[in-house]
């Protein structure tokens, strides 16, 4: 796997530090795709408030979900996260946050 900076990252998840609405926007709708795959239902409509465990998630699906969040993403989601940001706004300003988190420390390494 080759090593990839922060904002290789950010643009693979279609995050640059979220300024805009559209950026969000965008991954709020990558998030909603990894639950719809999980949940094998690629027609589902997920809304900003719908909760992940509401729709029927167990710990082993968010365990599954936060994996494929970080590597999608590039960021340190835990399950712990998911289970305190569970619906899809929540989860994607957090992983907004994580992912500005993960630059700003990028670039102080430097």
């Amino acid at each position: 796997m080759t090593a990839c900076s922060a904002q290789d990252i950010q643009n693979s998840c279609g995050i640059s530090n979220m300024p805009n609405l559209t950026e969000f926007t965008e991954l709020r709708a990558r998030i909603a795709d990894i639950w719809r795959d999980l949940f094998a239902e690629p027609d589902m409509r997920i809304e900003d408030s719908d909760n992940f465990f509401a729709l029927g998630a167990s710990s082993l699906l968010a365990m599954r979900m936060a994996t494929a969040v970080a590597e999608q993403c590039g960021v340190p989601l835990t399950v712990l996260t998911v289970a305190e940001n569970p619906t899809l706004a929540g989860l994607a300003e957090q992983v907004r946050e994580l992912a500005a988190a993960e630059g700003a420390r990028e670039v102080g390494e430097l």
